[in-house]
């Protein structure tokens, strides 16, 4: 492994002076479970290395007037137990994160980590969209508020600037009866990468329910699927999540990797999909 020079601010200041070094390639350090390997395997090769985890609130989950605000540094672990998250509606970030790679790896994994790779078969992704969270992201110029949706830009690409930090995500409130579901398609039933995830949500309203509906590991980024969520808030009879079926494999343009082709992705989406709907009708009923 190359030599780097390791820092662990306390403050956000001496944070963005580290980070802004110039001629320095500098990295931010969570959980770590991407940078020992890819540092170890010669993928990246910091520097810098700046440990973040112990920047005030970069740990913390707290309810607020807006919604959960959840910090970057949280651990998969604690998503999965945490009370707030556990409740309705937001269970949905615990059931993506119990998804997550094994025991060993969510309790290292932080939530920001998941999120700043930007890979797009990112598990955390995929529930936080259909949450319509939003990124909360901080810089030597101030704070900003970026929707989830826009915060991917690519495969392994984000909207953040050199010297900015994802410092957490805010989950708005969602009406009493949402029910939300994550549904995973890998080759192993733990510790590998998604093949498919598909998250479904349905809120009270009207009389009715409005539905959202996200895909991973399906497209360059994890994507909304608005023509789904217009079938299924039509109705979620069997000919709606048929279409929402086939509207989730039109929204795909997978490519072939090591874990599946894709063709056999697109074929799966559909299933996949189908059972992410069946199982929020069965938190509603």
């Amino acid at each position: 492994m190359r030599p780097f020079d390791y820092y662990r601010p306390e403050v956000f200041e001496e944070a963005f002076h580290w980070l802004l070094l110039p001629d320095k390639k500098v990295l931010p350090l969570a959980g770590a479970t991407d940078l020992i390997p890819m540092v170890r395997d010669g993928l990246w090769q910091p520097d810098v290395v700046v440990d973040i985890k112990g920047l005030p609130g970069m740990g913390d989950i707290v309810a607020t007037e807006e919604g959960l605000r959840v910090g970057a540094a949280v651990r998969m672990t604690e998503l999965i137990h945490h009370p707030l998250v556990n409740s309705t509606p937001w269970n949905l970030l615990a059931q993506a994160a119990a998804a997550m790679g094994n025991e060993q790896i969510r309790n290292r994994a932080t939530l920001g980590g998941n999120l700043c790779t930007a890979s797009p078969a990112a598990d955390s992704a995929p529930a936080l969209l259909t949450l319509e969270a939003l990124a909360l992201i901080r810089g030597p110029e101030g704070e900003r508020r970026v929707p989830l949706a826009s915060f991917f830009v690519g495969p392994r690409k984000t909207v953040l600037q050199k010297g900015e930090l994802l410092v957490g995500v805010l989950i708005p409130a969602l009406p009493e009866g949402t029910a939300g579901t994550y549904v995973k398609l890998s080759r192993r039933k733990a510790g590998d990468l998604a093949i498919v995830g598909v998250a479904a949500l349905a809120s009270p309203r009207n009389g009715g329910y409005e539905w959202r509906l996200a895909l991973g590991a399906v497209a360059p980024t994890p994507i909304r699927v608005p023509e789904a969520e217009a079938a299924l808030n039509a109705g979620h009879d069997a000919a709606a999540i048929e279409r929402a079926m086939h509207c989730a494999f039109d929204a795909c343009c997978p490519i072939d990797d090591v874990r599946a082709s894709a063709a056999y992705r697109q074929a799966m989406v559909g299933r996949i999909t189908r059972r992410a709907i069946e199982g929020v009708l069965e938190r509603l009923a």
